[in-house]
């Protein structure tokens, strides 16, 4: 698909003026908004000091009173957890704290396709058959009001942990942990990042660990589940999100947490330097894989163990289960795409898709395929137990959360976020008035925009500036992430000189380019190969590009990783 291609605007003049920052990273400060000196230093050195005071949150104490009142009384606490790569790790930072301290507790992963997101009786039921006198959510929870109030009549405390829209009214938990709730200075962490927020706070608080670390020394160990958490989630890389990821990598590279380990060997990246790409699609994949063909557990328990031989082998199995998911959703996504563009919808303003033996683990991961290709928002369903449950993604100009809340009276259960949400119908003979409501909302937004993907570029630059100082300073804005792309350079009218196609299935385009000026370069797009059917020797081509590495035999020089080429039309 074409995209357009939109720079962001140049620098004010004076901008920047005895910072002591080249003038690139000033542009590209610039195009991240960050407008002082002083938020250009925290932004490229992010400091761990720097993290906001957990008690700022309006009940964390009485949270951390409430759980050392459960290791008083011998009372074992229940986490309750999401089954993404958010939840997962959010659950294991809140069960090692606790470990950390000798307070005893169990994690409870409700399994996606029997139980769906969020707290639900049965579970409760279950936690209550054991007990339970405190459980703990975590990445979810919010928006159970009336779950809650059950979990109160079984003689339960329920303490929220969870980042996900505020609904209406709030569940009188016993105490929620939420930074929109109060007035926490930062309102975008992940739902681990807040379970990370209750480690520090019991980190520092009076209360005495069983381990011999204590406070930062003792949290910092834990920011590795973290920050796979805010990538993992998609959250801003901005503020205290920065922070936890440039301090989670750190960690993560030295992890003492086996079965991590363990995940980034059969992950081929052991020997790397782990950055945002590996937990984006590396670790983070692997994680996920476990709840959507079957049971998050198989995550959660090889985060916590302490067996090699047992990791070594759930490693192995959660490395096959990636495996499977990987073609499963490729299945589902030629399906789905087939009843598109056979039906002649692929144009309509929004996207459906139903098939009821698809796994619902994996709606998500196709509508955001259907997204990607088609530039629509796309909903993907399927059935369970006679329940149509579907999957949605959206893009930029359409807020799909908003448009759900707009028809909330079809649905039995739903939520999410701007761009991405889940739903269940209460009635299946509603999926025509749904699909209806759906273009209808969609229509009236976007009926009159172009619908075309845009890629943003950071500033345009010539072959001859491309060098291992311009690679140097731009890898000072890492991590990279949402909030904080990798920067992308665009370079005009350069002339193809060589054309190939390499790799395994021939996927991958190699090109060498030279410009007018007569400096070379190679270029490298990967899955970019169909260019080859428009491109020949001698084009003059337009490329938008980012800066890689290239090490071979101790020299390192500079490649060019292409992210969109346009032919250069001359006019005669």
């Amino acid at each position: 698909m074409n995209k357009n291609w939109l720079n962001k605007p140049s620098k004010e003049i004076g901008f920047g003026d005895g910072w002591g920052y080249s003038d690139i990273i000033l542009q590209l400060l610039y195009n991240r908004n960050i407008l002082s000196q002083h938020s250009a230093e925290a932004f490229l050195n992010p400091d761990y000091k720097s993290l906001h005071d957990p008690y700022f949150f309006p009940d964390m104490k009485l949270v951390v009173d409430r759980i050392f009142e459960a290791k008083e009384k011998n009372e074992v606490v229940f986490i309750y957890t999401d089954y993404d790569a958010d939840g997962i790790p959010g659950g294991v930072i809140l069960y090692s704290i606790l470990k950390y301290y000798g307070i005893t507790s169990e994690v409870y992963t409700p399994h996606r396709e029997r139980e769906g997101y969020g707290l639900n009786n049965d579970a409760i039921d279950y936690m209550a058959g054991l007990n339970a006198k405190l459980v703990i959510t975590c990445d979810c929870g919010i928006s159970n009001k009336v779950e809650v109030e059950y979990a109160k009549s079984k003689g339960i405390d329920i303490v929220i942990t969870d980042h996900h829209t505020l609904p209406e009214e709030l569940p009188e938990a016993f105490g929620i942990i939420h930074p929109q709730v109060g007035d926490y200075p930062f309102k975008e962490l992940a739902g681990g990042s807040v379970a990370f927020k209750i480690a520090q706070a019991i980190a520092r608080s009076s209360y005495k660990p069983v381990v011999p670390e204590t406070g930062e020394a003792l949290e910092k160990w834990l920011i590795d589940l973290a920050s796979i958490s805010t990538v993992g989630d998609m959250m801003q890389l901005v503020d205290e999100n920065r922070i936890i990821v440039k301090y989670g990598l750190l960690v993560m590279n030295k992890t003492r947490r086996l079965g991590l380990r363990k995940l980034i060997e059969v992950a081929g990246i052991a020997e790397r330097e782990l950055d945002t790409y590996s937990i984006g699609f590396q670790i983070a994949p692997r994680i996920n894989a476990a709840g959507r063909m079957d049971h998050a557990n198989a995550a959660i328990n090889i985060l916590i163990s302490e067996d090699e031989k047992e990791a070594n082998v759930m490693a192995l199995d959660l490395n096959s289960t990636n495996a499977d998911r990987q073609k499963e959703t490729e299945k589902i996504i030629q399906e789905a795409e087939f009843q598109i563009v056979e039906s002649g919808t692929e144009k309509d303003m929004c996207l459906f898709a139903y098939n009821p033996e698809w796994q619902v683990g994996l709606l998500g991961l196709a509508a955001g395929k259907l997204t990607n290709k088609f530039y629509r928002p796309a909903f993907v369903f399927t059935e369970i137990d006679g329940k149509l449950k579907a999957s949605a993604r959206s893009i930029a100009e359409w807020n799909v959360i908003e448009a759900l809340g707009k028809a909330s009276e079809l649905f039995s259960a739903f939520g999410g976020h701007p761009s991405a949400a889940g739903l269940t119908l209460k009635n299946k003979e509603d999926y025509p008035k749904f699909k209806a409501k759906m273009l209808e909302l969609a229509s009236l937004r976007l009926k009159d925009l172009e619908l075309i993907p845009s890629l943003e570029y950071d500033a345009e630059i010539s072959l001859k500036d491309v060098d291992l100082k311009l690679y140097q300073d731009v890898e000072k804005l890492k991590p990279y992430g949402q909030g904080n792309p990798k920067p992308i350079f665009l370079t005009k009218n350069i002339e193809v000189r060589e054309i190939r196609v390499i790799g395994n299935g021939e996927k991958h385009l190699k090109l060498a380019v030279i410009d007018e000026n007569g400096v070379k370069y190679k270029m490298i797009g990967f899955c970019l190969a169909h260019f080859c059917e428009v491109l020949k020797i001698g084009d003059k081509i337009d490329v938008l590009y980012e800066l890689i590495l290239n090490e071979w035999n101790g020299s390192k020089s500079v490649e060019l990783k292409i992210v969109d080429i346009k032919k250069v039309v001359c006019s005669k």
